[in-house]
């Protein structure tokens, strides 16, 4: 991986932050670094570690064609830690058609095997 910035918006180079997780090198600690990388991950088109963040009951089947979303900026709005279950909001940017998009979702993410994992989009702030 190149030093450029990591699209996760931390501002720091790619290969000192969601890049460590990408390659396997070790695994986020939070569940606010695991949204972030799943973000990064959406925008190289890393489908394996979406898989491995993703809780397998809530999994989809990922294929290519899935995530080929451009993908432009990423807010994390506030973040919920917990023991065993965690909340993330945040906002996501994506073209499409030549036309800017925002998702803005809240995210529920447990420890899984003593990993936190991607669960499900929630309705609104718990």
């Amino acid at each position: 991986m190149t030093d450029q910035l990591c699209p996760c918006g931390s501002g720091k180079p790619l290969n000192s932050c969601c890049g460590l997780y990408l390659s396997g090198k070790t695994y986020p600690t939070t569940a606010e670094r695991v949204m972030r990388s799943r973000y990064t991950a959406f925008a190289m088109g890393n489908i394996q570690y979406l898989h491995k963040t993703w809780h397998p009951d809530t999994c989809p089947d990922l294929q290519a064609e899935d995530i080929e979303t451009q993908w432009t900026r990423l807010e994390v709005v506030k973040s919920k830690a917990g023991l065993k279950r965690s909340v993330v909001e945040f906002k996501a940017w994506y073209t499409e058609n030549n036309q800017e998009h925002l998702i803005h979702e809240v995210s529920l993410f447990k420890l899984y095997k003593r990993r936190w994992v991607y669960v499900e989009a929630l309705p609104s702030w718990p």
